[in-house]
């Protein structure tokens, strides 16, 4: 079981899993938009056998500090190395992998500190522009857009969460699912995450061009990428797969068919053998 730790990292406090791996190399899991630490709950233990793992809340989400500013993706990444320099691994390496949001973070880290990153994952996330979706960003505003959340029960909550996952539904991730939002109140339960700072994040993804990454990162990267229940692989993400493979260094990408976004929640046992095999090398 891991460690709940708040790690002050002078601006900001973080809340932080500590799954243990004293001695061995750091590798933060980075969980998506309006998502917490807990998306990895069920991947993170077999990956302590070779590396110190830690999934922290970022900014304004889960248990950590809220502030109404700083969610660009340059402030994000500032984060992360504050938070590595207050575990203990200042100036030092470290191994990243982010899920949906945090696998764009993740890629932006690799592209802008070559120095430091030394392995990099993209689940998926990471490799798709946004404005292939939402030409402007007025339908981004839209489209990307969190949900009201109004009047909202415990009750309605667990519905909601049953709806998204759909088919990859697995009664052990309701908990985990459930950590995104406030539920002091139960009749009126609300995303941890405000709108406010749920828009910011969007507008940077938004604005957010993969291609302008790729040949700037220097390590090993893997891109593991899932495909919904019911539908074929797209020629649009075998051509953003094959953007990243060709202008990046060192690039691998994987496929996982009949899976749903939340792919450490739908698929922890296959996803975890990927990890393993990459992160090992």
């Amino acid at each position: 079981m891991p460690t709940s730790r708040q790690i002050h990292t002078g601006d900001l406090t973080l809340h932080v899993l500590d799954w243990g791996g004293d001695g061995l190399p750091p590798l933060f899991l980075l969980h998506g938009l309006a998502s917490t630490c807990h998306m990895f709950d069920l991947i993170a233990e077999p990956l302590t056998a070779r590396y110190h793992v830690f999934a922290p809340d970022q900014r304004g989400h889960g248990l950590s500090d809220k502030p109404s500013h700083g969610y660009d993706f340059e402030t994000i990444a500032a984060d992360l190395d504050k938070l590595a320099d207050a575990l203990g691994y200042a100036g030092q390496p470290i191994s990243v992998a982010g899920h949906s949001w945090g696998a764009y973070t993740a890629l932006y880290y690799a592209a802008t500190r070559p120095e430091r990153a030394v392995q990099v994952v993209l689940l998926d996330g990471g490799i798709r522009p946004l404005k292939d979706l939402f030409p402007t960003w007025a339908e981004g505003e839209i489209g990307l857009a969190p949900p009201p959340y109004v009047n909202k029960t415990v009750e309605d909550i667990r519905q909601l969460i049953r709806d998204w996952q759909g088919p990859g539904y697995r009664p052990e991730t309701e908990p985990l699912a459930m950590t995104i939002f406030d539920l002091s109140d139960p009749n009126q339960v609300h995303a941890r995450l405000t709108r406010d700072n749920n828009m910011q994040i969007s507008r940077a993804l938004w604005e957010f061009r993969p291609t302008d990454y790729y040949a700037r990162v220097r390590c090993p990267l893997l891109s593991v990428n899932a495909v919904n229940p019911g539908e074929t692989l797209g020629e649009d993400m075998l051509r953003y797969a094959a953007e990243l493979e060709t202008q990046a260094a060192d690039a691998r990408v994987v496929w996982m068919h009949d899976t749903i976004h939340d792919i450490p929640w739908h698929r922890p046992a296959e996803l975890s053998a990927v990890l393993a095999e990459f992160l090992t090398g």
